[in-house]
């Protein structure tokens, strides 16, 4: 009888503790998945063709090819200014100087990439064409616009992350939330994981390591408030050793760091003032165009006119 009774507690400290673990996860399950209705229409993804040249070395051919890629992103105005890691549309900005002895003669090869073509791919299929308005190197940043103003439908199709009440500094170990996309061939539906800060680094940046995440994937804190983008904001720096396994392993680092939302809002004021002088002087062009082919137009029907 008393072993009964002893199994039976056993058992029922072992459901209170499950209950008890169960209870503690719930309220980051709940955060996430507000977060998630909050911000699906926010987080897209990009598609984008990419122009890639091989340069430095001599001799070295067949490097030079279109390459298509897509990648996550976030909206972070109502304008439609997206954000993602500068390395999705740049390879070249994470990679980096390949140092080539060839004849005795020390070369460095480099990666010279070009966007051709930008698209946003919103939560519902649509197709945004857009462009980088401005692009920031050591944090490893691209702001993109669309090329034309949304209309209203488009606009009512988008969410915007807000960036004028980031997230608080995390600790280690505090919980993550990860909003992203299938890649094309799982039909672009949204994603949603909790994670975890496994590191805090303050040199040679303040930014934070997670333990998941693709690069341009947004990051919030417990409490729903963006935290940062996963972006490659620590460069990985070559040595004389050439250790392709270190490299490698300090690519796969580099590859999960936080860029804190504080340090993206900075730059969003130069970022739309970019977007608006590049949008001005297209305007200006069009019309420039617009009054020669009239000009011409006038002349033809009336050469006496000239």
């Amino acid at each position: 009888m008393s072993k009964k009774i002893i199994l039976a507690c056993v058992c029922l400290c072992l459901a209170l503790g499950t209950l008890r673990a169960n209870g503690q996860q719930q309220p980051i399950v709940d955060t996430a998945r507000k977060t998630l209705q909050n911000y699906e229409k926010a987080v897209i993804s990009l598609a984008a063709v990419l122009k890639l040249e091989a340069k430095g070395v001599e001799g070295i051919g067949g490097l030079d090819q279109e390459h298509k890629t897509q990648c996550a992103a976030a909206i972070i105005d109502p304008s439609g200014m997206a954000i993602t890691s500068l390395t999705n549309l740049n390879p070249q900005n994470a990679l980096p100087k390949i140092r080539i002895n060839r004849g005795g003669v020390p070369q460095t090869l480099e990666l010279d990439c070009q966007v051709q073509e930008v698209k946003y791919r919103l939560s519902d299929g649509t197709e945004v064409p857009a462009r980088i308005v401005l692009k920031d190197e050591d944090l490893d940043l691209a702001f993109l616009a669309p090329l034309k103003p949304l209309d209203d439908a488009t606009r009512a199709k988008i969410a915007c992350i807000p960036l004028a009440e980031p997230a608080a500094a995390p600790g280690l170990l505090d919980e993550t939330i990860l909003v992203g996309r299938t890649p094309e061939e799982l039909n672009y539906i949204p994603t949603l994981n909790v994670g975890r800060i496994v590191a805090i680094l303050t040199k040679p940046r303040t930014c934070y390591m997670g333990n998941m995440g693709a690069l341009g994937t947004p990051v919030f804190d417990r409490g729903g408030k963006m935290l940062g983008l996963i972006c490659r904001c620590v460069k990985a720096e070559s040595d004389d050793s050439g250790s392709m396994m270190r490299m490698a392993s300090t690519l796969a680092a580099t590859s999960q760091l936080i860029l804190p939302a504080a340090d993206v809002a900075k730059l969003l004021p130069q970022a739309k003032e970019e977007a608006k002088k590049t949008a001005d002087s297209e305007k200006k062009d069009a019309e420039k165009k617009d009054t020669e082919k009239k000009d011409a137009s006038a002349l033809k029907t009336n050469p006496k006119a000239s």
